[in-house]
């Protein structure tokens, strides 16, 4: 079960359906999502049967990534891991101590992972956002829900959390989503987890949207976290600085393979990048207080200045501009007080860049 602390950021490694259909893939790609520092590695789950019509037609992106356009129907079926596949792969994940998820697109594919494989996490993928059977499945009092967004406008959000939930949690009225079951969305904070996505591969900057992330937290008060299309790993970074727990990516062998999200995927080393640089991010971002950070001690004195005889001064004799200046190190009167000695007298003779004693 996921359990969020403050600035925990929980990495996804969508392997999805790069394994080309292919066990011994699938096996070496969990072995190198392990290797670059996930948390996590995500398939697909699903009957291309009850996914797709036999003749319904590729998205433009999949025509192009797969080189061919032949229907849905036909590349679905060629992704397809067989239940013999995944419960090795969950044996597999448990064994190098890397977390199994999946994805999943209908009841069956649910109850395959919840009663065979026995997850306790169930991720919910975009396109599956509006199917009422699927979401009506799922049972919040016994499992975890991620649910990406990709697509989706604020009103299908709100209804499927309130499908879900089982019950309404929130309400959308004039673009303004209010709470209307504080106890209910009390109970789901920890249960229930949204992805900001946008859903297209790879995905251009101009509709990546990261600001999204700001308003989904304001307005929903539930963990935010983000599904990644873009062909690196800057936007996953900037995303965990908008403080989201959950950075997903998808993760291929080899972006020249030809699938529908391989262009889209960061290879081993590139993941590893990734991860390294998000693992950054909390260190990187701090507090919200400004103070002085302690490696700073040893350079205060250097660079800051004190005040300082700017020519020779006889005791009893008037500080002012003229026989003041301002020098570094620190190591007398702060600069800052400057004004206070002015007009005030000398009570020994000074030398010039003696420091001004009080």
């Amino acid at each position: 079960m996921l359990n969020f602390k403050k600035n925990n950021i929980y990495i996804i490694a969508e392997a999805g359906v790069n394994h080309n259909g292919k066990y011994n893939i699938a096996k070496k790609l969990v072995v190198e999502a392990k290797k670059s520092g996930a948390d996590a590695i995500k398939f697909q789950i699903f009957n291309s049967k009850k996914l797709v019509t036999k003749n319904a037609k590729k998205a433009p992106y999949q025509i192009k990534n797969t080189n061919s356009d032949s229907t849905q129907y036909s590349m679905l079926k060629n992704l397809e891991l067989t239940k013999k596949n995944f419960k090795k792969l969950l044996i597999f994940t448990k064994k190098i101590k890397i977390d199994f998820m999946a994805s999943v697109f209908d009841e069956e594919s649910l109850n395959f992972l919840i009663k065979d494989l026995k997850q306790q996490i169930v991720e919910i993928p975009s396109g599956e956002i509006t199917n009422y059977l699927l979401l009506e499945k799922i049972n919040l009092k016994k499992h975890q829900v991620i649910l990406s967004t990709g697509m989706s406008n604020m009103q299908e959000i709100v209804n499927a959390i309130n499908i879900i939930a089982k019950k309404d949690v929130y309400r959308l009225k004039n673009k303004k989503i209010k709470i209307v079951n504080k106890k209910l969305h009390n109970s789901i904070q920890k249960k229930l987890f949204i992805l900001h996505c946008t859903t297209d591969y790879p995905l251009e900057d101009k509709f990546i949207n990261l600001n999204c992330i700001d308003k989904l937290k304001k307005d929903l008060d539930l963990i935010i976290g983000y599904s990644d299309h873009t062909k690196d790993y800057i936007t996953p970074v900037l995303a965990a600085s908008k403080h989201s727990n959950i950075i997903e990516k998808h993760f291929t062998l080899n972006k020249k393979f030809l699938g529908p999200d391989h262009i889209a995927s960061l290879n081993p080393l590139e993941f590893k990048n990734m991860v390294k640089n998000i693992k950054r991010v909390n260190n990187i971002m701090g507090s919200e207080i400004k103070s002085l950070q302690e490696c700073e001690f040893k350079n205060r004195t250097i660079v800051r200045k004190s005040l300082v005889a700017k020519c020779e001064i006889k005791k009893n004799q008037i500080f002012n501009l003229n026989n003041l200046s301002l020098k570094r190190p620190a190591n007398g009167i702060s600069a800052i007080f400057l004004k206070k000695k002015l007009g005030k007298k000398a009570k020994k003779n000074f030398k010039k860049d003696d420091f001004i004693k009080l």
